[in-house]
C-alpha cells in the first residue's frame, strides 16, 4: 500500500518515451522547417502569439537541457526582432538573405555537389527519399528539393510517422521510419547544415535569423546522436560568405519580388 504523503512516481514505459522524443523532434524538424520558410502571416502570426516559443520550449524540455539555451535565443529574438515588424519587413529581411545576392545559399547541392552532374545525382536520391514515403513537393512551391525547408518538412514527417507508428503499436513501421531518419540525416541534411549556419550567421544582421540557424546546427548535432549517426560534413564555402552592409530596417524598398 501507499504510504500517506508520499508522491508516487509513475515511469514511462519504453515505447512512450520513444514516442515522445519522435513527437518533440517532428516538433523542432517543423518550427525549423517554418523558419526558413518563405515568411506569411500565418508563419509571423504564430511567432506573435507566442505560440512558437511555447512549443519550442515544451519540445525542448523533453529532449534535454542540451537545447534549452539556443531555443531560448531564438525565443528572445522572435519577440524582440520579428513580432513588432509587418510581413513587407520581414520578407524584405528574408529577400536580402537567401535571395538578392545570395548571401546565404539555403540548397544542400550549393555546399556538397562539386559539379552539375553530381547536382543531378543528389537531386535524385533526395527525390527518391521523398517519393518513397509519398512525400511529394506541392506544384506551386519554386524550391528544389534540396531546400533547406523542404529537408526539415521531410524529418518533421518522418518523426510524426515514426510516433503515430509507436502509438498504434506497429513497431516494424516505427522502426522503418527511424531507419529512414538516419539514412537521410546520415546522407543529406546532417552533411551540410553547419556549413549553412556558419554562412548564415556571417551573412545576416537579423538575429532572429542567425540565431535560427544555431538552433539548427545546436539541434542536428543533437539528433545525429541521437540516431547513433556520424555525417560526413561539408564546409561552408568561401563565395557564400558574404556579410549584409545595412541591418534591417522598418518601412523599407526590400520586397525583393
Amino acid at each position: 500500500m501507499q504510504e500517506a504523503g508520499k508522491e508516487v512516481v509513475v515511469k514511462e514505459s519504453p515505447d512512450e518515451e520513444r514516442a515522445q522524443k519522435a513527437l518533440a523532434r517532428s516538433s523542432f524538424y517543423g518550427i525549423l522547417s517554418r523558419g526558413f520558410a518563405y515568411p506569411t502571416e500565418e508563419i509571423l502570426g504564430e511567432i506573435r502569439t507566442g505560440a512558437t516559443s511555447s512549443e519550442l520550449r515544451g519540445s525542448a524540455a523533453c529532449l534535454g537541457e542540451g537545447l534549452l539555451q539556443s531555443v531560448e535565443a531564438l525565443c528572445e529574438a522572435m519577440e524582440r526582432e520579428i513580432a513588432p515588424l509587418g510581413l513587407r519587413d520581414v520578407e524584405g529581411g528574408y529577400n536580402r538573405i537567401f535571395s538578392m545576392g545570395l548571401l546565404c545559399p539555403h540548397h544542400e547541392t550549393f555546399y556538397t555537389s562539386a559539379h552539375v552532374f553530381m547536382k543531378s545525382q543528389d537531386l535524385a536520391d533526395i527525390q527518391g527519399f521523398y517519393n518513397a514515403f509519398g512525400f511529394n513537393l506541392a506544384e506551386e512551391q519554386k524550391e528544389l528539393a534540396d531546400f533547406i525547408g523542404t529537408e526539415l518538412e521531410f524529418m518533421y514527417v518522418l518523426c510524426f510517422k515514426e510516433y503515430h507508428a509507436i502509438k498504434k503499436g506497429e513497431k516494424d513501421k516505427a522502426d522503418l521510419c527511424r531507419e529512414v531518419q538516419a539514412k537521410f540525416v546520415e546522407g543529406h541534411i546532417g552533411t551540410w547544415t553547419e556549413a549553412f549556419s556558419m554562412t548564415l550567421s556571417v551573412s545576416s544582421h537579423m538575429d532572429y535569423f542567425i540565431t535560427l540557424g544555431r538552433l539548427l546546427e545546436k539541434f542536428m548535432d543533437f539528433d545525429c546522436q541521437y540516431l547513433g549517426v556520424a555525417p560526413k560534413k561539408v564546409s561552408a564555402p568561401e563565395e557564400g560568405w558574404k556579410r549584409e552592409t545595412e541591418p534591417l530596417t522598418c518601412g523599407g524598398d526590400v520586397q525583393g519580388k
